[in-house]
């Protein structure tokens, strides 16, 4: 360890988040947060690798929340199509056996050891403890897998509507469980709200604070690349540590969840609300319906293009790439066309003639 530096500002209140967040350059938020956590601790900072490791916790909050509500709400919407709980119970009993009884206790049931971890790695990094970048890897293994078995519960459960219901709701059970982050959606980035500059920063924000909680990258840190382009902005995870847990051998030690034992669902046919694209996961539809389908509709314009992975038993693609456009009128035709919308929605710029 080096001497103590002045403490860095690695923290920060973010309006549009309505809470603390990471702050800094665009290639310092492209890390993960444990990952820059530990960083700060080899320069000295003990106090804000302390913040950050505590700000892992917040970045989680959204997760906790949704992988909470959702399997139950998954298991609602199942018996509300007409499916008897007998048949729920049957295949609800088969999952379990698949990933475990620790993972459908839920979420809830483990948050307390993450937050337990943290707090112990913050008090020793603050503490200048020989062991506090020990134990914020500690920290970051606990966060892992709390997620992963969430990860696997939400995804087991979107399997069973699919099994159950059939592969064709998988778009209408979707647009249930993520009603409420549709209306906000709509409402906050709508053109009549706010310039669209600003909402593409917010936009940005979200990502990269919402992904350092996936532990996106082989080495699960959090990590993702920056891509930037003339007309758009990309984030790209190799791979995503929630979908990817579907099509990545190599952060499901070798056993994604799209194939054997698991077999969990993957579109077999081409749909609007997944790209009109077979392979594609159905956890990774929710991205397609939030960031492409749900606002076009209600906009005329997608929030986010996303380029994403797609199963093939002998040659997944794993990398999913998030992209930002600086001008919504700069989305190409493509990208309306394979979701089954016309280009005609797209905005146009301010002083065009349509």
């Amino acid at each position: 360890m080096t001497e103590t530096n002045p403490t860095a500002t690695v923290v920060a209140y973010e309006p549009s988040l309505g809470r603390p967040a990471r702050a800094g350059s665009w290639d310092e938020l492209a890390k993960g947060t444990f990952r820059v956590a530990t960083e700060h601790l080899v320069a000295g900072d003990w106090d804000a690798a302390a913040a950050l490791v505590e700000i892992a916790v917040v970045e989680a909050e959204e997760l906790r929340d949704v992988y909470e509500r959702w399997p139950v709400s998954t298991r609602r919407w199942i018996e509300s199509r007409g499916v008897t709980p007998d048949l729920v119970d049957a295949a609800t009993a088969r999952l379990t056996v698949m990933i475990g009884e620790r993972a459908m206790a839920g979420i809830e049931a483990e948050w307390p050891q993450f937050v337990a971890a943290v707090d112990r790695a913050a008090l020793a990094c603050r503490a200048q403890l020989p062991d506090a970048a020990a134990a914020v890897e500690t920290a970051r293994a606990v966060w892992q897998g709390v997620h992963d078995r969430a990860v696997d519960r939400v995804s087991g459960l979107i399997d069973i509507a699919v099994s159950t219901v059939g592969e064709h709701s998988l778009g209408e059970l979707w647009d249930a469980l993520m009603a409420d982050w549709y209306d906000v959606h709509e409402q906050r980035y709508a053109l009549s709200n706010q310039p669209w500059e600003a909402s593409a920063h917010q936009l940005m924000v979200a990502i990269v604070d919402g992904f350092h909680a996936h532990l996106t990258g082989t080495g699960r840190q959090g990590d993702m690349e920056i891509i930037d382009e003339p007309t758009r902005i990309g984030f790209r995870f190799a791979p995503c540590g929630s979908g990817g847990r579907s099509l990545d051998a190599r952060i499901t030690d070798g056993t994604p969840r799209a194939g054997a034992p698991f077999g969990f669902a993957v579109t077999t046919a081409p749909h609007d609300w997944a790209w009109n694209t077979v392979g594609i996961c159905s956890y990774c539809v929710h991205c397609c319906q939030l960031n492409e389908v749900m606002p076009i509709d209600r906009l005329g314009y997608p929030t986010r293009v996303i380029d994403a992975p797609t199963w093939n038993a002998d040659n997944p693609v794993t990398e999913c790439t998030w992209w930002v456009y600086r001008d919504p009128a700069d989305v190409p035709d493509h990208v309306y066309e394979r979701v089954g919308r016309s280009p005609d929605r797209r905005p146009t710029r301010r002083g065009d003639v349509k």
